[in-house]
């Protein structure tokens, strides 16, 4: 695997630019590599969160496809709109288990995305359930014994958004209430990675949730009622050159390598993600709501000052 690919995003030329997990950068790279001839033509690099990484991109680049992952604003920005950029439809990106998640609006497409799942030690359990739903998170059966991933975005990416959407500030409290430890998840995975008080229920994304599920006493649990998602969207221009590069991004190929090596399931139509159940999004109409960045700053406050 060669070095430079770690540079690609230097191209300010690029009619691919993308921000993707850091598992399946450099695969992804390397896929590009194979069917695009120029590398000059992609500019892909890790995935960034909130605003100021889509001004920095409008400012310096102008694509004809674009991927990025979260949800807190990215969708509401001028440019996508101003530039002519919609969603691919069905065709290309229509696997079963997205059925549900297509945008009202005609702007983008969930490429694929990174489910949430919970992972309890068994031998922390003191005689109670076994969390199934997602509303369990709240329950004051679980007070003090939940460890939540902070990795600088699964704040606002997954838990909060989800929390705040079906319980407003006060399930944001809630789930304060219950949280013992709050760590990045490559901590989580380390046996003795957290000190004090071991907690019962691990909550990670689904790559980090297998390897802690093969630890002793640990068991993955999948959301009975979906697992929530951090989406990773696409969308394109109405042109030649987007339509070619949609194509590459869109065959079977390029989807087994997010499912496969990062354990993001893939939008891309024929590709088996094998899913323990079903996925859960929160919704269009919730992450084009203008004031959602708002309501993360607040989720956040709560989070972190009201212990």
């Amino acid at each position: 695997m060669r070095e430079e690919l770690h540079y690609t995003a230097e191209n300010k030329e690029a009619k691919l630019v993308g921000r993707v997990p850091c598992v399946v950068q450099l695969p992804f790279q390397d896929y590009l590599d194979e069917h695009i001839s120029d590398r000059k033509e992609y500019n892909i690099a890790l995935a960034e969160f909130g605003l100021p990484w889509v001004d920095k991109i409008f400012k310096e680049c102008d694509p004809d496809v674009f991927m990025g992952t979260g949800i807190e604003g990215l969708v509401n920005h001028p440019v996508i709109k101003e530039k002519g950029f919609h969603a691919s439809g069905d065709t290309l990106l229509g696997n079963p288990a997205f059925a549900s998640f297509s945008d009202p609006r005609g702007m983008f497409d969930i490429y694929s995305c990174i489910p949430l799942v919970m992972v309890v030690d068994t031998e922390q359990a003191k005689g109670r359930s076994e969390p199934k739903a997602f509303s369990d998170l709240l329950s004051g059966e679980f007070e003090n014994s939940i460890a939540f991933p902070d990795d600088g975005h699964m704040f606002d990416g997954i838990i909060l958004t989800y929390i705040h959407q079906v319980a407003g500030d006060e399930g944001i409290r809630r789930l304060r209430k219950n949280i013992c430890a709050i760590v990045h998840p490559s901590q989580m995975i380390k046996p003795g990675g957290i000190e004090g008080e071991k907690p019962y229920i691990y909550l990670m994304p689904w790559i980090f949730g297998e390897i802690k599920a093969r630890q002793k006493g640990m068991k993955l649990i999948w959301f009975s009622d979906g697992a929530p998602i951090l989406p990773l969207v696409v969308t394109s221009k109405s042109n030649p050159e987007a339509e070619r590069i949609m194509s590459i991004l869109c065959r079977k190929e390029a989807g087994r390598i997010f499912r496969e090596k990062g354990f993001f399931p893939s939008n891309i139509t024929g590709v088996d993600n094998a899913l323990p159940g079903s996925l859960r999004f929160v919704g269009w109409e919730y992450i084009y709501d203008p004031s959602l960045p708002e309501i993360i700053q607040r989720c956040k406050k709560i989070m972190t000052e009201e212990k």
